[in-house]
């Protein structure tokens, strides 16, 4: 298993959060593109920080991105952000890209919340297939995928979405275990359902629906969500918010990995 490190608020530059990767033992660095320091990245650059502190990137897509968006211009921006990740990813070297799932616009009646992307149904999976298609045809034969994360439950539309995207082998699955604990763990069967396409984890604590603990900090039955992650040979970003909270993770994940019968 190889565990690493979000981008922080705290780091100033790549190299500083290299460098903080490399004096914890991690293996990686999630990059996340909300963060200037994280936009206009070359190659190069981040192979040549990888060569130096030993390490390699995975990237985090805009939250906010949606590449399924019903306006026509909105959609095609998404899309060319999507198609530049996925050039940079495997020019730099890195095996995995995460998106969050857009859930799209909703309109609340009297007396139930509406996504439009499930009323408008025939327009988002039309939607869907031309990102679908377009994300096999540039990923190609090489070894990126494209994984899809949990944020607060997945609804019908997206679990349907997911089954759509999945029947390609490009496309995988991020379990943030954060977010499945707030939401109930909602989605632990679509995902027991679906554990071979398991290949990316959040791993941090998570205290009812307050998460992005360290490690330890919380409820969560960390040993049992690792071994998840262990079995399907699932990369896991300890995904705190400070640098604080993931010293004290990597402080603690001896004894958790000790507790599911892994060895560091």
């Amino acid at each position: 298993m190889d565990f690493g490190m979000p981008f922080l608020l705290e780091n100033n530059s790549l190299e500083e959060c290299a460098a903080l990767c490399q004096r914890l033992r991690l293996s990686f660095v999630e990059l996340n593109a909300n963060f200037p320091a994280c936009q206009n990245l070359r190659a190069d650059m981040l192979r040549k920080l990888a060569g130096q502190y030993g390490l390699y990137f995975t990237l985090h897509l805009e939250e906010e991105s949606d590449p399924f968006a019903f306006n026509g211009r909105v959609r095609d921006a998404w899309l060319r952000t999507v198609h530049d990740a996925i050039v940079l990813a495997k020019d730099a070297g890195i095996p995995l890209i995460n998106m969050h799932l857009p859930k799209g616009v909703y309109i609340t009646l009297p007396d139930r919340r509406v996504f439009l992307y499930n009323s408008y149904a025939g327009e988002y999976r039309r939607a869907l297939l031309e990102f679908r298609q377009m994300i096999e045809s540039e990923i190609g034969d090489s070894v990126l995928r494209l994984c899809v994360e949990n944020t607060g439950g997945f609804a019908p539309h997206e679990q349907d979405a997911l089954e759509l995207l999945l029947e390609l082998p490009v496309f995988g699955l991020t379990l943030d275990i954060g977010h499945s604990h707030g939401a109930g763990n909602v989605d632990i069967p679509f995902y027991e359902k679906h554990m071979d396409r398991l290949m990316h984890m959040h791993g941090h604590d998570a205290l009812g629906k307050k998460n992005h603990l360290a490690l330890g900090d919380g409820e969560i039955d960390l040993p049992g969500r690792f071994a998840w992650a262990a079995k399907s040979g699932a990369r896991v970003v300890l995904e705190t918010k400070t640098i604080a909270a993931l010293e004290t993770s990597v402080s603690r994940l001896p004894e958790i990995l000790a507790r599911m019968g892994e060895k560091v």
